[in-house]
């Protein structure tokens, strides 16, 4: 009985990793057709990233941003420039280091932050057009609940890989040490 349990859990597993690796794909295919009509997906993807971190987050130092974004501070930086020259952020001084600025939304910032988040919502609407409003409650919790499990196991996967070939790389070394010895 155990065995029929776990064989029906793991398929119901598998399952789930199909439905995610068919989301990835479509993802994707749709990032390609937005390039194939001339789109820039990914720049401006990464353009209101920073925009959305901001707006969710207030005016923060460019590191902190970069942090945030996951990306480094020279990307982050000439992101920042760019949306600054724009007048999308604005550079204010910091009032804990007036030697450092903090990165704050404009107006313009605002409305366009405001602008591509009505666009999402209004595409996810025709996305889960038909659904009640239960089935879209259940749905939401239960991709929070797996987006935030995958975080984390995918965080503790990727330490647990490099403990393991750090522990490698050192391994040879000890046995070097010891053969002289």
């Amino acid at each position: 009985m155990a065995a029929d349990r776990e064989t029906g859990g793991q398929a119901a597993v598998t399952a789930v990793a199909d439905s995610v690796r068919d989301l990835v794909r479509a993802v994707r295919k749709s990032k390609a057709r937005m390039t194939a009509d001339g789109r820039d997906d990914d720049g401006e993807s990464a353009t209101y990233a920073v925009l959305h971190m901001v707006a969710a987050g207030g005016p923060m130092r460019a590191s902190e941003l970069a942090a945030c974004v996951h990306s480094d501070l020279s990307t982050v930086s000439r992101q920042a420039a760019g949306l600054v020259a724009d007048g999308l952020l604005e550079r204010r001084a910091d009032p804990v280091d007036g030697r450092a600025s903090l990165l704050a939304l404009t107006a313009a910032g605002e409305a366009a932050v405001a602008a591509r988040e009505a666009g999402r919502v209004a595409f996810f609407g025709r996305v889960l057009d038909g659904w009640t409003e239960d089935d879209l409650r259940l749905f939401a919790r239960m991709v929070g609940r797996f987006t935030a499990s995958y975080d984390q196991v995918h965080a503790a996967v990727i330490a647990e890989r490099a403990q393991r070939e750090q522990a490698g790389r050192a391994q040879p070394a000890a046995h070097r040490s010891a053969a002289h010895h």
